[in-house]
């Protein structure tokens, strides 16, 4: 059952806005979404998953797996087989988007090999699936090719695909006007049809020739940088670089007083969503949008309900949004990220705990026989990959966070304030449901390796108090005989 979402609600800007922030443009706008959910694979997508870590994740509808249409998957979920279905997280990348200027070298993200269905004047047409991914605890490989010829061992839930360590760090574009993004791209594979759900089918349109709203002037001194801040006695906007060397010239420079751009008092308001060819000037409390005077006199906020709404200026309730997402964001981030690092850290500990526990079994062993001790660098190993892939799913987050704040960071310089405005509720959405399914797992128990008479290695497991629902039990590995 299809049931189409309706335009300017929640659900359709946080659809959007997930398109936008993993395209990395505001030259995409949606044209139609439907929810797809399905009753029975809902529940038997909660019951497999329930615990686990989970990912939203875009499926270009070209690219389904197995021959398999929408419709099919909608009606009979997925049927990954015996090698399963890839899914990748972060950044697409649309054919043509961004190339000029490009080193092609540097990986954005997932390269999209559809080039949609052509519209009139260059826009493309592109139709992809919305899917709900359990992860859960993977295991890494360093291919997808690797990972359709293994079997996944049954401590885990699904393959994590290793990418080039430079696809994971903040990329400098070689275009004007784009400040330096976080590029995120990680790929996962399941094999169980029970940890895919798909939610939503969405059609989109993207517009190459469009005008990219995440583009800043560039800087007034050298021409080349992207500004970012205001100079009011120089009536400058300067890139950071030049805004240094000018200010630090001597000491009257050195006191001219320099503003974010987005803070500069010329700054453009942005047009009303009503009338777009006029501009906003005051928000509406109540309806949480901006307004323009045509809505206050002959338009949506004249007559009714609506004319007793509360208004205020639309830079005050820009300043107070721009505040308030700033606080939120760091306050969200210190928190999660506290978690999240320590974390990292325990488990980073409990993994070099095993490597140190594994060298010196491993001493003990080579003086007795070969044969044991290849028995327990496979122990060992086991035990190794566990922790590690829950350290990966802890980085994970910490880097989807941060991604998520620099895209938000790049609308507050980029952005006029009416469309902030109105982002900065779907950016709160995205948050938050990013924050329901990012369900990090306990650690599991230490584990030690120990020596005991003989020469047989046993993989002894005792159950100790849980800390979590996710608790796992505790596994000493001996030699015994």
């Amino acid at each position: 059952l299809t049931v189409p979402v309706t335009k300017r609600t929640a659900e359709w800007g946080w659809l959007e806005y997930l398109l936008q922030a993993s395209c990395s443009t505001f030259k995409i706008r949606m044209r139609a979404a439907w929810s797809v959910a399905n009753k029975r694979f809902n529940t038997e997508f909660e019951t497999r998953c329930k615990g686990m870590p989970q990912l939203h994740a875009w499926l270009p509808v070209s690219e389904l797996p197995l021959g398999q249409s929408v419709q099919d998957i909608c009606r009979n979920g997925f049927r990954q087989g015996h090698k399963g279905v890839s899914f990748h997280i972060g950044n697409l990348q649309l054919p043509g988007l961004h190339a000029a200027g490009r080193d092609q070298g540097n990986e954005r993200g997932y390269g999209v090999r559809s080039h949609g269905r052509t519209l009139p004047a260059g826009r493309r047409l592109y139709e992809f699936l919305l899917c709900r991914v359990g992860v859960g605890r993977s295991y890494m490989v360093e291919s997808i090719s690797e990972a359709q010829n293994l079997t996944l061992p049954p401590e885990f839930d699904s393959f994590f695909v290793r990418h080039s360590p430079a696809n994971e760090q903040a990329v400098e574009e070689e275009y004007p006007g784009v400040l330096p993004r976080h590029v995120l791209h990680q790929e996962y594979m399941v094999r169980d049809p029970a940890q895919a759900l798909p939610i939503y089918l969405v059609h989109f349109e993207y517009d190459p020739d469009m005008q990219e709203q995440l583009t800043l002037p560039l800087c007034d001194s050298c021409g080349i940088q992207a500004a970012v801040l205001y100079c009011e006695a120089d009536d400058a906007i300067l890139c950071r670089a030049c805004d240094s060397r000018i200010h630090s010239a001597n000491k009257l420079a050195s006191r001219h007083v320099r503003v974010d751009l987005n803070k500069r008092p010329n700054a453009q308001l942005g047009k009303c969503p009503e009338h777009p060819t006029v501009d906003a000037e005051l928000y509406c409390i109540d309806c949480k949008l901006p307004i323009c005077g045509h809505c206050t006199k002959l338009g949506s906020h004249s007559s009714g309900e609506a004319a007793r709404h509360r208004h205020i200026g639309l830079r005050e309730a820009y300043q107070t949004a721009v505040q308030s997402s700033m606080d939120n964001t760091k306050n969200l981030l210190s928190d999660r990220q506290r978690v999240e690092i320590k974390m990292v850290a325990e488990l980073d500990r409990r993994l070099g705990y095993v490597q140190e526990s594994t060298q010196a079994l491993q001493d003990t062993v080579y003086d007795r026989i070969q044969g044991a001790v290849h028995q327990a660098q496979e122990l060992a190993e086991k035990q190794a990959s566990i922790f590690f892939a829950d350290e990966l799913e802890a980085k994970r987050q910490i880097d989807q966070s941060a991604w998520m704040a620099t895209f938000l960071e790049d609308e507050v310089k980029s952005l006029p304030p009416a469309e902030f405005l109105d982002n900065w509720l779907r950016h709160a959405k995205v948050r938050e449901e990013a924050d329901l399914l990012g369900v990090l797992a306990k650690p599991r128990a230490s584990s030690s390796l120990r020596l005991e008479g003989g020469l047989r290695l046993l993989e002894d497991t005792a159950m100790t108090t849980p800390r979590g629902p996710s608790a796992a039990p505790q596994k000493h590995f001996k030699l015994d005989g």
